[in-house]
């Protein structure tokens, strides 16, 4: 079999397991096949959608020559079974001939077997290469690179994830340092690891990745580490003098701060303090980018291990959204509690954590729904200053019950943001809940502002993207979408792409999409990728087979606080179908569920069926003065 190895030191190999030379002297032809390779979505490639990554300084007759000419040489080197076609305008490669190390990347992946994929990453793709005027094609690699090396970063995190919960901590801290490795700019990682290294007794190697990082974000930045990173250093720093306090003879005298060498003495504060002492360094310090809090912060707690717990909480529930991770997060969460029942920060992360189970994973499990209320009003109640508290209390007025207040949880959000103006989660969900009730560059706004503090944020990038494509520019939505992790949430990216990719023309693409999702996930958590092929059968004038869709998909979103997104597809099915008081109905739905989005209802065109359906027309009408108000009064 060929084999083509992108990660690292590209390769391309024969089946006699010899160099192919024919390509590999020639970068531009081999990038084309990198690209059929490792592109998203995966499958078949239009010729036209090629030209212009590889031949953008050809007119469109001179470039469709030059590739043909290019696939010719392709299959002269690879062999004829190498390539794919489907009809006269879609190419692709054979992987029944050709292996490819990111195909195998992203397979190992889906199927959880996260150890043989950091195997196959072995360095950034296509490294050191490089073809002339081919900006298009420099962006998508770029791209297409940072994305496959978040995945392995991710996949190393979720290993060490799982040996920290068996509590082998040699396992995590070598998981950690390959996600250190490959996202070198996430201090959250830094601190994951500082903390492993503590609690295996090596403090010293906790106070040397620190110091490493230190130096590192000084030199290349300018900067300092933040806040919560400062804090746990000091903290380790404390526990290495009691440490050393305790095997020193009593008679021993404090040496004096003007004795000490600088390099220990960074800040006065970091000395001669307990544990506990140091982590009042929190006080009044901004976690972001060093400004002053607008309200002066407390003291998170004073006990030390509660505080380490909360950091590896919280690394958990800002991580990817996964049932594993949520759960692992309530248990910490709930110690934290336990330990200091005074912690308002971790009793706001605890209602976070069930917020976010009963939204996305059990909305059935009532009993989480009323855990989270209660430990969101104890936050409110220890720290009616406390940004977290009032985010907390914006999440549970905007889903988890199955009600979307949506004014209300906007104030909670802008409340927040007032105390913490870097507090991304906050801008996320408040630009979240923008796009939802239609106030959609609003909506971009606060999402980008999520990704200015927070730049891998997938699903901010995501949520602009879907922005994007509700004001009808599809062809932007799909560039930005083709940026992000479909593993940052895995049923919005497929359906979000599936539906871009219809309303553009390309149902085929959107075919393979929908399908390697549900391959891989036949349940459907909220139905929103079975509804989406539903439209794409409507289009095809299947009727029967979106009819089945629609049914499994009620069947599957059921109890599920976004089934608005599943209920905006079926309203969508039933107008291409020309069943406008279907239609109505369920846009009805959506709208009282949650998405009352003005601007889409009234550019949607695959809502031009209906337009002139009396029905539709007062439903529009209806929608238009409630967004004017949201617009005069938000």
């Amino acid at each position: 079999m060929i084999e083509l190895r992108l990660l690292g030191r590209l390769s391309l190999t024969g089946a006699d397991g010899r160099d192919v030379r024919a390509l590999l002297g020639q970068p531009r032809r081999l990038a084309l096949c990198a690209y059929l390779a490792a592109a998203t979505p995966p499958g078949f490639h239009r010729r036209d959608s090629l030209l212009p990554l590889f031949w953008p300084e050809l007119d469109q007759e001179h470039a469709r020559a030059a590739l043909r000419q290019a696939l010719h040489v392709v299959r002269d080197a690879l062999g004829a079974d190498a390539l794919a076609s489907r009809g006269d305008e879609e190419i692709g490669l054979d992987f029944a001939h050709l292996s490819c190390d990111v195909v195998a990347f992203e397979r190992a992946l889906r199927g959880g077997q996260l150890e043989e994929a950091l195997e196959l990453h072995r360095g950034a793709l296509l490294e050191g290469f490089f073809i002339s005027d081919a900006p298009e094609f420099e962006r998508w690699l770029e791209n297409a690179r940072a994305g496959l090396q978040r995945a392995a970063a991710d996949a190393a995190r979720a290993l060490a994830d799982r040996a920290e919960t068996r509590n082998d901590l040699a396992t995590a801290v070598r998981w950690t340092r390959r996600a250190m490795e490959l996202a070198v700019s996430d201090e959250g990682l830094v601190r994951r690891l500082m903390a492993l290294l503590d609690r295996q007794g090596d403090r010293a190697g906790a106070l040397e990745v620190y110091e490493a990082f230190a130096r590192r974000v000084a030199a290349e930045y300018d900067t300092q580490p933040a806040a919560e990173t400062r804090a746990l250093e000091a903290a380790v720093r404390a526990r290495v003098q009691v440490a050393s306090a305790a095997a020193r003879p009593e008679t021993a005298s404090p040496p004096r701060l003007a004795d000490i060498p600088v390099k220990r003495r960074r800040s006065g504060l970091s000395l001669g303090l307990s544990a506990a002492a140091a982590l009042a360094l929190l006080i009044g310090l901004s976690i972001g980018r060093g400004h002053e809090r607008p309200h002066p912060r407390g003291a998170l707690t004073s006990n030390a291990e509660a505080y380490d717990l909360y950091l590896r909480a919280n690394m958990l529930v800002n991580q990817r959204q996964s049932r594993e991770n949520d759960s692992l997060a309530i248990t910490l969460f709930e110690r934290i509690v336990a330990l200091d029942p005074s912690f308002a920060a971790a009793q706001a992360g605890l209602a976070r954590a069930y917020a976010l189970r009963v939204s996305e994973f059990a909305p059935a499990d009532t009993a989480a729904l009323q855990r989270a209320q209660v430990a969101a009003e104890k936050a409110l109640r220890l720290d009616p200053n406390l940004a977290e508290a009032h985010q907390a209390q914006a999440r549970l007025l905007w889903g988890p019950s199955n009600h979307f207040f949506h004014e209300r949880a906007i104030q909670e959000d802008l409340r927040a943001l007032r105390l913490d103006p870097n507090m991304d989660r906050a801008h996320q969900h408040l630009g979240n809940i923008y796009l939802h009730i239609g106030m959609l560059d609003e909506g971009i706004v606060e999402l980008q502002k999520t990704l200015a503090i927070s730049p891998r944020e997938d699903n901010a990038l995501r949520r602009i993207a879907e922005a994007r494509a509700y004001q009808g520019h599809y062809d932007d939505a799909l560039r930005i979408l083709s940026q992000v992790d479909p593993e940052a949430n895995p049923p919005y990216w497929y359906y979000e792409m599936a539906i871009v990719l219809l309303h553009l023309g390309r149902s085929d693409s959107a075919f393979a999409v929908i399908q390697s999702y549900l391959r891989a996930h036949p349940e459907d958590r909220g139905g929103v990728v079975t509804s989406a092929r539903a439209v794409a059968f409507a289009l095809a004038g299947d009727a029967r087979r979106a009819e089945q869709d629609i049914r499994a998909a009620v069947q599957n979103g059921k109890g599920f606080i976004h089934f608005h997104h599943a209920a905006y597809h079926i309203a969508l099915t039933y107008a291409l179908l020309d069943q406008p008081d279907s239609a109505v109905h369920w846009l009805r739905r959506v709208a009282d569920g949650g998405m009352p989005c003005y601007p889409l209802f009234a550019s949607d065109p695959f809502l031009n069926n209906i337009r002139h359906n009396p029905g539709f027309v007062g439903f529009l009408r209806e929608q238009r003065d409630q967004w004017e108000r949201f617009r005069t009064t938000l």
